[in-house]
């Protein structure tokens, strides 16, 4: 009210400030969600709502009323105003209702599990100690044997030229971590249902995770960031420890599956070492550029790059990767997510790097979007910065109400 009644000309800039980042920013610690809100609210706190029956979305149902007492706004927020709110008056795209939908129906079948009391016997007539055998049994014949860390060291050794031996060395200790948590679980299970070993409260639960499809919150504990069930989750840890054996046997590969992953920071910084050695570079100097493969034929994904490295295994989720326009456009109808196309990562010097008319994209592991921060001082889900070209009609503001992100891993 200070801002509106004591200056001749209302100062937005400052009322913008006032809200996004001093009241409301105050309270917000992730600065995606800070950048949004202020261009939220600059399509609110502009000089254009000063004028009547300006349009606040595409379709005009929202609309600045005409100015008048009390009751003539009630009324038209009550018989004009949609009852249901539309995405389009958050920026969104139309799937966001569906996706809001799943959420809230995925977190109320969660509570009603959690409410479910003991079942006695389940399909087929099997009661709960036959069916988490059978569960268990079956995770135990699909889980591969720990790597042999010595062995992968000596087929690739720690060398100052090469950083990505090291990124490996990392990875298979981590996943032998896991690997280890889960193959001794499952075991105890077992031998919990036989009366072999007393049924502890972890175990317990390692139980009813599992009957549940469920992943217990022990592995979770020791696993990389997922929101898949039980099923998909042991189905992607297969392919990822698939993915690094097949290193240790054949060589890096030509394309990175940047999914595969446990700490996907190392990888990156890998990469940037790599560069900064061979071309004699510091490190804090170097950054990475990013080149949208949309047409395959143009590059030779057989062989490694000379600088740099190309990764596969994005989903972009609020919007869709055009292969013609090599831009970011809108979603299809229905369509929550896309695979993204593979992306050559291409380190280089901070002051050569040109973005262009581009997307400053966020890159996180799972559909959260959150994340706390790890020992290493890094972000437990988010990855980093992906700029991704747009077209000229389009503003970065109308992607970052859209919310499109690139996801390591999807829920299902």
């Amino acid at each position: 009210m200070m801002f509106l009644n004591h200056y001749d000309k209302i100062p937005w800039d400052a009322l913008r400030y006032m809200v996004a980042e001093a009241n409301y920013g105050g309270r917000v610690t992730d600065p995606n969600d800070r950048v949004t809100i202020m261009l939220i609210l600059e399509d609110f706190y502009c000089p254009e709502m000063l004028k009547t029956n300006h349009k606040l979305s595409e379709s005009g149902k929202y609309i600045v009323p005409t100015v008048g007492p009390l009751d003539s706004y009630v009324e038209y927020i009550s018989d004009q105003m949609p009852l249901n709110d539309l995405t389009e008056i958050f920026g969104l795209h139309e799937n966001g209702e569906i996706t809001s939908s799943i959420g809230i129906t995925n977190k109320m079948m969660e509570v009603a599990l959690s409410l479910q009391g003991p079942t006695a016997a389940g399909a087929g007539g099997m009661s709960k100690d036959d069916q988490l055998k059978e569960i268990a049994g079956d995770i135990l014949a699909k889980l591969p044997p720990n790597y042999d860390i010595l062995e992968a060291s000596k087929k690739h050794p720690i060398k100052y030229e090469d950083s990505m031996n090291t990124v490996l060395q990392q990875e298979l200790l981590r996943y032998n971590k896991l690997t280890t948590v889960v193959r001794s679980s499952l075991i105890n299970v077992g031998k919990a249902i036989k009366g072999e070993v007393p049924l502890s409260l972890e175990l317990e639960q390692v139980c009813d995770s599992l009957f549940n499809n469920m992943v217990p919150e022990i592995w979770h504990k020791k696993a990389y960031p997922s929101l898949k069930p039980l099923a998909s989750w042991v189905l992607n840890l297969i392919d990822r420890l698939l993915f690094l054996q097949k290193w240790i046997d054949e060589g890096a590969p030509e394309s990175f599956w940047i999914s595969g992953f446990f700490f996907t920071q190392s990888f990156l910084t890998g990469t940037k070492q790599n560069f900064a050695r061979k071309h004699v570079i510091a490190i804090d100097h170097i950054d990475f550029d990013f080149i949208i493969i949309s047409d395959e034929t143009k590059y030779d994904l057989t062989k490694a790059p000379d600088d740099g490295v190309y990764v596969s295994g994005l989903f972009m989720e609020g919007a869709r990767w055009d292969e013609k326009k090599e831009a970011i456009d809108e979603s299809h109808p229905k369509v929550l997510f896309t695979s993204m196309k593979s992306i050559w990562i291409l380190p280089g010097n901070v002051a050569d790097i040109d973005y262009g008319h581009s997307y400053k994209c966020p890159v996180y592991k799972t559909a959260m979007r959150k994340g706390t921060l790890s020992t290493t001082g890094h972000s437990t889900n988010f990855v980093l910065y992906l700029y991704l070209p747009i077209q000229k009609k389009h503003k970065d503001k109308h992607w970052v109400k859209r919310g499109v992100a690139l996801l390591t891993s999807l829920s299902d």
